[in-house]
């Protein structure tokens, strides 16, 4: 199944020998903080809600670019966790 591209899997996911290098306690925490999820292939994320994406801000006017930051619809992009 095909995800839009503003769904991602949470930041710092783990795969490979970064995952047989856990111990039980440790993967135990990563896979409920969701640091498993690419590991095993959970579908990504949807940007939370109300978050705006690159596509929308090329989009937008100056004026609602300033009102969209305060009002906090651009901490995910900005974060890095957005497309």
């Amino acid at each position: 199944m095909s995800h839009p591209t503003t769904w991602t899997h949470p930041p710092g996911q783990l795969t490979g020998k970064a995952v047989t290098a856990l111990t039980p306690e440790e993967y135990a925490h990563a896979e409920e903080t969701g640091l498993l999820d690419q590991h095993l292939g959970r579908d990504p994320h949807p940007p939370a809600q109300g978050q705006l994406t690159r596509a929308d801000l090329r989009a937008m006017t100056p004026e609602q670019i300033d009102h969209a930051r305060e009002q906090g619809q651009f901490e995910q992009l900005m974060r890095g966790d957005a497309a």
